[in-house]
Order: structure tokens, then sequence, then C-alpha cells
């Protein structure tokens, strides 16, 4: 046994009787060498056991500097809420068995501990107690860190960090600039979710069939808010391949689960610039060739493109088409089959409905057909006019990230009046939180929005 060889036995241990060798083990487990082969095991025994091997049980190190083959040990962090359940008790004894077992094998084996400090139920327990979150939060930590300590798991607590520490938190900062410099995490408008109790956005999956908040249970209400997003869609394809990796069969509910999410790659996002603006439409299309032979973009009436809440009409702008040369008017109409999970149409020169319903607005039809050797070239054409052309379903939607309650990291964006959307340089992360206020969401927070623009060096 490898934990004879630790212990220093070897041979001279494996010419024992096996009966000699239960008693000794059953010594070796003892606090006080008493035999206990014949002895009934109380209470008192078991509590005078577990003092002596309690300070050597979670006893773990990581060497850097070791040769030994490294094993990495994570389980998902803990949301400190003030207890363990025996929820936690399951997880973290998978990762610990897992963690001693390459331990034993002779592995330098880093098992880490942290924790998923942010969120909503953190600030809402704040607000009502009187006392800032992240002094709540702090409690609960080291409240949930002694339970853990009790339990002996063998985590490295000197690498324990919380992701409401400013020093890590400084790297979601930057992570996040290292999106918005690619063109990966932009602002728009969008119609979310409003959660009016918590007062703040809701994915999808946070509303029930009810049209509820998941956590408050008050009535969603629909709001067009100005918000943040990543451009997950643009990795909607390999993100489908990936989930047929062989080391994931076992997942199989989940697996499903994310295929209906992101759904089948059956086409393409084209995103369209508003002549006259700087913002740019997603406009999905299963043939690249139809980009080259479009007569319109249809929306529904409930698009907010359609802010004139028109049912039916041409509206007062134009989007820029680099495959055709030609500009492709907007319409709003109910009279099309909008593509699943999406209320924008590309009307093509090669669908018959669609030539009459552009003639029914007076609109140009004498365009030609494309044939299908022209889809790898408008591709080509389209990804070098940044229009995107990557693959995706329908209804897959960017990830919407903003929130707006206090609790969560600051996003590292400065909005100057003369200069628009500036991101903070490196060197002045972390943009910190302040911690001395109570339930006050960021937005009203005079003093920490005062400061100056990393560009033109105004203040605001």
């Amino acid at each position: 046994m490898r934990l004879l060889k630790l212990a220093g036995l070897g041979p001279a241990f494996a010419r024992y009787s096996i009966e000699n060798r239960s008693t000794w083990l059953r010594k070796f487990c003892s606090a006080t060498g008493v035999n206990l082969s014949d002895r009934d095991l109380t209470s008192a025994m078991k509590l005078d056991m577990e003092r002596k091997w309690h300070s050597n049980l979670g006893d773990a190190r990581f060497d850097p500097a070791s040769e030994a083959p490294k094993r990495y040990v994570l389980a998902m962090f803990p949301y400190p809420s003030g207890n363990l359940h025996m929820g936690h008790v399951r997880v973290y004894t998978i990762s610990d068995a897992m963690a001693r077992f390459y331990r034993l094998n002779g592995a330098n084996v880093l098992h880490p501990m942290g924790w998923d400090a942010f969120g909503l139920p953190a600030e809402n327990a704040a607000i009502q107690r009187g006392i800032p979150a992240d002094r709540w939060t702090k409690q609960n930590i080291g409240q949930m860190r002694e339970q853990l300590e009790m339990l002996q798991f063998s985590f490295n607590w000197g690498r324990e960090f919380a992701t409401c520490d400013p020093e890590y938190y400084r790297w979601t900062q930057k992570l996040f600039l290292m999106l918005f410099e690619d063109g990966l995490a932009y602002q728009k408008e969008a119609m979310v979710n409003w959660d009016p109790v918590d007062e703040t956005v809701l994915a999808d999956e946070q509303v029930d069939d009810n049209g509820c908040s998941w956590r408050s249970g008050a009535k969603v209400e629909k709001k067009v808010l100005r918000q943040w997003f990543i451009k997950t869609t643009r990795f909607a394809k390999s993100l489908l391949d990936g989930l047929s990796d062989p080391t994931l069969e076992d997942w199989k509910d989940i697996i499903k689960l994310q295929k209906h999410w992101i759904g089948d790659c059956d086409g393409y996002t084209f995103e369209l610039k508003v002549i006259g603006e700087e913002r740019r439409i997603p406009i999905w299309s299963q043939d690249p060739k139809h980009l080259k032979e479009a007569l319109f973009v249809a929306i529904s009436p409930e698009n907010l493109l359609n802010s004139s809440k028109i049912t039916g009409g041409k509206l007062p702008l134009t989007l820029e088409n680099p495959i055709s040369g030609r500009p492709l008017p907007v319409i709003v109409t109910e009279n099309v089959k909008f593509p699943e999970g999406n209320d924008f149409y590309l009307g093509v020169a090669s669908v018959e409905e669609d030539r009459k319903l552009a003639e029914s607005f007076k609109l140009p039809t004498n365009i030609s057909k494309a044939d299908d050797s022209s889809n790898e070239h408008i591709l080509q054409l389209a990804k070098k006019h940044n229009l995107g052309a990557y693959p995706v379903s329908s209804k897959l939607r960017d990830w919407l990230i903003s929130r707006q309650r206090f609790w969560g990291t600051p996003i590292p964006i400065v909005h100057c009046p003369s200069c628009g959307t500036v991101p903070v340089p490196d060197s002045q992360l972390p943009i910190e939180l302040p911690l001395d206020s109570v339930g006050i969401p960021l937005a009203q927070n005079a003093q920490w929005l005062a400061t100056t623009c990393p560009k033109c060096q105004s203040p605001h």
C-alpha cells in the first residue's frame, strides 16, 4: 500500500500476519496507541482519533519547483452564502479524493479553493442588514472556510482568493478590454427581460413558464435598455462541434440542452451597416449568394428599428450592402416567414414571393439571380469587408452581460461626451468598487462616476 510506504513501513510490515497487520492499523489510527481490535469503537475513541489526525489530514502543499509530475484538481468554487450544505460536501469530497489519489501516486498536486463572491443574493442580503456587500460576503467566507477546514479537505489554502478581490477582477476587466479591442464586446440597445423587484435584467432562462422572475417571483416586464454584449455567435460552429468531443459522452442531458441552445449552424450572419450611422444590423441567411441578389430587409412591427411603431411600410433608413453595391431598403411587414427566433428577413430576387412584395412597396426588382458557385467568393468578400459571415443558427443571440446592480465587476469603459466609448488603460486597472456604500447602484453613485477621460483628459 502506498500509505504504508509513505509511513515508512514497507517490507517489515509485509511480514506481519494478517491479524497482526489489522491490530497495528487499529493502533496506527488511535490517538493513544491502544489496541482496539477487541474493544467497541466508542464515540469518545472516534473523537480521540479525529483530534490526533485533524492537523495532518488537511495538510496539502504544492511545490512549483518540484520535478514531480504536476496535477491540477479544481472543483467549482462555492457561492459564499454563509453555510455549507450536503451539496458542497459531495462536490469537495470528490475533488479531495482525486487530489489525495494523485498525491499518493507521487504527483505534485495543486488543489486550490476560492469563492464565487459577486452576485445579487449577497447584495440583497447586505441591504436587508444595512451593511456593505463586501463586509457581508467576507463574513460568510470566514464562516464557510472554517466549516471546510473542519471537514479536512486537502486544499492549498495558500492559493485562496475571492472573485470580489480587486487583484482578481482586474483580470476580468483585462479580458473584457481584450474582447472590446477585438470587436467581440460591444454595446447596443436591446429589448430585455426586466425584473421590477430586483431591478435588473434577466436571461430568458431566468424567466419561468408564467413569465415571472425565477428569483423574486415578480412579473417580468419588457424594456429597452442599452446593454453590453459578448459576440458569442461568432463562435457558434466551434462551440457546437466541441460538443461532439468523445470525453463528453456521459454528459447526455447537458449535451442535448447545449445543442438545442446553440441550434444548427445552417446559415450565416452578416453585419450590415446602417447608412449614415455607426450601428450594424445582423442579417441571417441560409445562402451567402442571397446577399448578392438581395432586394430588401423586412422587419417585424415589434423590431427595435421600427421606432415609429408603424404596422407596415418603408422605414427612412437603408443598409449598406458591399456585396451587391446596392443599398438595401428596410420595410415593416408581417407578410414574410421570419427565420426561427429572428425578426429580420432578407428578401431576394430568386424568390417569387419576395419579388412581389418588393413590387408592392415600389422597390427595384430588376436584379439578376445569383448561382451557387458564388457562395465561397461572397463569404471571402464579406469577411474582407468585416461583415462577419460566420456560420450560426438563426435563433442564437449574443451573450448579454450588463447588470444594473452594484455587487459585480465594474466594466472598465469611460463614456466621454467628446470621445465616445473609451477603454480604460491597463495601467489604471483595476477599476475598484466603492466599498462603503449600501445598496446604491453604480449609476447613482456620483462620486464614483466622476472621472477623467483617458483619451482627452477632460473631467466628467
